[in-house]
């Protein structure tokens, strides 16, 4: 499993965070990533509780790995793996539809792609790789490819994936899928994120019933 859902938050909280991250928000850009400043991490850190967890820190642009993914209908993300080390992050639906999904995708058969269609991919230095083994595939038709694995979230759902899999997300609907993304340092797996979390996470997270 690619995924694990811990539970949800409350709407007054939902909504706080979708306040700020509107009011951050690019005019006519329907996709764009939203990155924290102090106040959104502040923010994050009232609800919080987890001490074993530590936002991971940007050093070279001076702020925490965290941002939101702003995406109106028909748009999304496609085929890839996150950063070059990432191997799992915390995620939290502050808007979203029923038929907005993340998908995950057999690694040989996306390696398999990469070199039919001989894409140029490229390193974290902007220097070539072998084909086929990018961690992002840029394949125009992502959401007509057979997929692994499906997720679906509702408004509130907090819940942590795999990123170190090949995946994709769109958003399919009226409403604007925005989704809060932690990473944390030391690049922890899905695993020791859930591990973790299912000890100590958010002060106001409702269980999963």
């Amino acid at each position: 499993m690619n995924y694990i859902k811990l539970g949800k938050l409350p709407i007054d909280t939902i909504n706080c965070f979708k306040e700020e991250i509107l009011k951050r928000k690019i005019d006519n850009q329907p996709y764009q990533w939203i990155q924290f400043d102090k106040l959104l991490h502040d923010k994050f850190l009232e609800i919080f509780e987890n001490t074993e967890l530590q936002v991971q820190w940007f050093e070279e642009k001076n702020r925490y790995v965290q941002k939101a993914f702003y995406s109106e209908s028909g748009y999304g993300m496609g085929i890839h793996k996150d950063g070059i080390q990432c191997k799992s992050a915390l995620n939290i639906a502050i808007s979203c539809n029923p038929e907005d999904w993340v998908r995950w995708y057999d690694e040989k058969l996306i390696n398999g792609l990469a070199i039919k269609y001989n894409y140029k991919v490229k390193n974290k230095d902007n220097s070539q790789i072998n084909f086929g083994y990018s961690r992002d595939l840029q394949y125009v038709k992502y959401d007509t490819i057979k997929y692994t694995e499906e997720l679906r979230t509702e408004v509130g759902d907090v819940y942590i994936l795999d990123v170190d899999v090949f995946h994709s997300f769109k958003c399919i609907g009226p409403e604007p899928r925005i989704i809060l993304q932690t990473k944390f340092q030391g690049f922890p797996t899905l695993n020791t994120i859930s591990k973790s979390l299912k000890q100590k996470s958010f002060k106001n997270l409702i269980p999963i019933t």
